[in-house]
């Protein structure tokens, strides 16, 4: 793109590229053309793709501005960041887990898996009351002020708004969430929020990545995510926020666009600018709908239709005796837009309501006329059962200390494990350090307790302590820098090994954290392949134990298969995990567990003083756990033998994980587990299976390991939207609410249930919140491009006498048939 392809406001933004501006962008004004021009200039001007970022607020617009990108830096292109706000936490918790105390192989729990451990936790049957519930817990993470901002004392500080009962349990939600190593959403933010804050080298390392930071969406924008935002642009000043905010509608979720500008505005002083020429619908639609914006009480745009717009058709306003005769109005509306059209394209059609039931009411008519058709609420593909069933498989090899994962593959098909089993081996467990998931674990039964090769090989035989420095995080793209490790003859330290590794990717960023530069490594670093096979060498025969191990073992793996190297199965022990088992901490970093028991050595970010550190750390973990051995082994004696066929079957998958590509593992599990079997009476579910395997196959990055490749996969049905998918399935017309509807765009929309109580809802009226349903029906009117109809009824379900909404009245007359 040229810049002389913008309009005059378009290209004063777009050359903005140092100090902060505010952009108040309408929908239809060329947001992303614009703010993809303005990377291409920050480029242009020096700026380091590397040190550019990108947030948005949905899969499908970070998915946009990258295509976009793609075509105007494709060169580029890899090295900017663009992500979503919680992909975004998620990547930066995963880059700092070691240093924090997180697992390093961090799960994320979607609302509904984190719905299940709620009902589990407070012991409740009902739905509608587990939600809730977990919505004020993830509402006291988001809401929490700087002052609660720690992991410690969270029923005391960060729960306390819930009750005291309350609280204890909400503790003990986070507790479980941390041995299963998992993360919902709303840790996301807050345990990134708590890094900033509390760790200063991890805050300084973060505030001095990026030179220039652009956020979309800023109406849909808390304090605390802005206060993440601002932490990283605070050093260079290039701070844009963008936005519409006569679309705030999700206050009641949070967003305080108001409160957020206000701040941006103390913070950086931005210029401001304003979109207004807009390009996407019908002269008609866009006047109608700047219109009906003029009955705000404080309009924040202005939406012009740019000259070469079409005048378009008029709006289409009907009232139906009733709820159904409604349905099928809009059914007939579009079966004769399909009569005037060679092939209508039925995804160019929406139909947006104020409420779920709305949905329901007209799907159900579509569907008995014959309309191709779908729901979010009926299409959320990775909340369908079948889907969660097969990812349970999944989840429980990547993260063996998943235990909601391991529930879920207990269920269907069924092994004849009833609930009674399962909850007094968790039960029972808790005394003395045994997990559920230690019952598909193969070492459980070769002594009858999951702890007895480490015991025996730390008491008689040998072990290996290590640890790795890397260039960054990433297993597929970034290598080892250093290896040092000590063997351990029972239990004293016999032989060390050390190394550094000759470097082909450049350490970045990561030389702060362990202090090797490149020109070091390039005169003390050795060849990859001689390093790894003298390491292999040197622990050979010998259990491998490190601190948050998981990515040191992927590290060294992945590298040494890169190098040509067959790597042995590697017998491996964390020291998290058995902290996690045997030690009462509200942290388990390395180095909070050192200062805790007051061990001999502190790891430092040098390999060798920090497997210092775990063997001390060893040393006094292996008395706690030999203390319960009997009862570890009582219990595997009483209900091991309904569990020892899954766990051959689970270390068998494991196995097949790390040279099987993720489709291929998917549909093996899928047929070895007897969940194809169990399916195949339901055809539609079974579609569901496969359509599974395909999508897996479609995303699958075939130059990552296959490992890798499956726990990116794996994180992204976890990140995804119901809507992600809804534009992908072909020829349907969605049904939607208004709120699922933003950001999209349709040729012709259909607002249904424009009736007073329930357009605007009945709770916005008496609570006086009318303005925020002003602002979302202006959304569902903005969401088409040529045509808009909009219904009411008369008489609802219970034959009660309705009025036409407010709302209509508020459009100008001028604008409808």
């Amino acid at each position: 793109m040229l810049s002389h392809e913008l309009n005059p406001e378009q290209s004063a933004i777009a050359s903005h590229v140092e100090g902060a501006i505010l952009v108040l962008a309408p929908v239809g004004t060329g947001k992303t053309r614009v703010l993809a021009e303005r990377v291409l200039h920050a480029i242009h001007k020096g700026i380091s793709p590397r040190r550019i970022l990108c947030l948005t607020f949905t899969n499908r617009a970070a998915r946009e501005m990258g295509e976009r990108l793609s075509k105007y830096c494709p060169e580029q292109l890899q090295y900017l960041t663009i992500n979503t706000f919680h992909g975004l936490c998620a990547s930066i918790l995963r880059i700092e887990a070691r240093q924090f105390g997180l697992p390093t192989d961090f799960v994320i729990y979607d609302d509904a898996d984190s719905i299940e451990l709620v009902k589990e936790v407070f012991n409740l049957s009902n739905d509608r009351d587990a939600q809730q519930l977990f919505f004020n817990l993830a509402n006291c993470k988001v809401k929490a002020k700087d002052s609660q901002l720690s992991p410690n004392n969270l029923a005391e500080n960060l729960y306390a708004p819930l009750g005291s009962k309350n609280a204890q349990c909400a503790a003990q939600y986070q507790a479980i969430l941390q041995k299963r190593h998992a993360l919902d959403f709303a840790d996301l933010m807050f345990y990134l929020r708590v890094m900033l804050q509390h760790e200063s080298e991890i805050s300084q390392r973060w505030a001095d990545k990026f030179d220039f930071v652009q956020v979309d969406e800023v109406q849909d924008t808390h304090l605390s995510e802005y206060g993440i935002v601002k932490h990283l642009a605070a050093n260079s000043g290039n701070l844009a926020m963008i936005g519409d905010l006569d679309q705030t509608i999700y206050e009641w979720r949070g967003s305080e666009p108001d409160e957020v500008i206000k701040q941006f505005n103390v913070d950086f002083n931005p210029a401001t600018y304003s979109l207004t020429w807009n390009y996407r619908a019908t002269k008609t639609l866009l006047n109608a709908a700047s219109g009906f914006a003029d009955s705000f009480e404080h309009r924040q745009t202005k939406i012009t239709p740019a000259p070469g717009c079409d005048v378009g058709e008029l709006i289409q306003i009907y009232s139906a005796s009733n709820e159904r005769a409604e349905a099928e109005w809009i059914g007939k509306q579009i079966q004769h837009l399909a009569s005037n059209q060679e092939k209508l394209d039925y995804s160019r059609v929406a139909i947006l309501a104020r409420s779920h039931r709305r949905t329901e009411v007209v799907s159900q008519v579509l569907e008995r006329i014959d309309i191709p058709c779908i729901t979010v609420e009926r299409f959320q593909f990775f909340m369908r059962q079948e889907v969660k069933d097969a990812l349970a498989y999944l989840h429980l090899i990547l993260n063996p200390f998943d235990a909601g994962a391991m529930r879920r593959m207990l269920l269907r098909p069924s092994r004849g494990i009833g609930d009674v089993t399962i909850k007094t081996v968790s039960e029972e467990g808790k005394n003395c350090g045994f997990s559920l998931i230690d019952m598909v674990s193969s070492k459980t039964f070769t002594d009858g307790d999951p702890f007895s090769e480490i015991l025996r090989a730390y008491s008689s035989g040998v072990v290996t302590v290590f640890d790795v420095e890397t260039t960054g995080f990433s297993v597929s793209q970034d290598e080892v820098v250093e290896i040092a490790a000590v063997r351990l003859i029972e239990g004293e330290s016999q032989a060390e090994f050390h190394a550094y590794i000759a470097n082909t990717v450049s350490v970045g960023d990561s030389e702060r954290i362990h202090g090797h530069s490149d020109l070091f490594l390039s005169k003390h670093g050795r060849a990859a392949k001689d390093v790894f096979n003298e390491f292999f060498e040197f622990a050979e025969n010998s259990i491998l134990v490190g601190h948050n191990v998981g990515f040191d073992i992927k590290m060294v793996t992945a590298q040494a298969q890169k190098v040509g190297i067959t790597v042995p199965k590697l017998q491996w022990e964390d020291t998290l995990e058995l902290a996690n088992r045997f030690i009462d901490s509200d942290r388990y970093s390395l180095e909070v567990l050192a200062e805790h028991l007051n061990l001999v050595h502190l790891p430092s970010h040098k390999a060798m003083d920090d497997v210092r550190t775990t063997i001390d750390l060893l040393e006094v973990l292996v008395p706690s756990v030999e203390r319960r051995v009997d009862y570890r082994k009582a219990l595997v004696y009483r209900y091991g033998d309904e569990f020892e066929i899954l766990a051959e079957q689970m270390d068998n998958w494991r196995d097949a994980s790390q040279t099987l590509r993720p489709s291929d593992l998917l549909d093996k599990l899928l047929a070895e587990s007897g969940l194809y079997s169990y399916y195949q009476a339901d055809e539609k579910r079974l579609q569901n299976l496969r359509h599974l395997v395909r999508l897996f196959q479609k995303r699958d990055d075939l130059a990552l390991h296959p490992d890798t490749a499956l726990r990116g996969i794996l994180e992204f049905t976890a990140l995804a939207k119901s809507l992600d998918q809804v534009s992908q399935d072909n020829n349907q017309v969605s049904i939607v609410t208004v709120h699922q509807s933003k950001g999209l765009e349709f040729d012709s929309i259909f607002i249904a249930g424009a009736t007073e109580d329930e357009f605007p809802s009945f709770f916005s009226v008496r609570d006086n919140k009318l303005e925020e349903e002003k602002r979302l029906f202006y959304v569902a009117m903005t969401r088409a491009k040529k045509r808009l109809f909009i219904s009411a009824y008369s008489r609802d379900f219970r034959d009660y006498s309705k009025s036409r909404s407010q709302f209509i009245r508020e459009i100008p007359e001028e604008y409808i048939q």
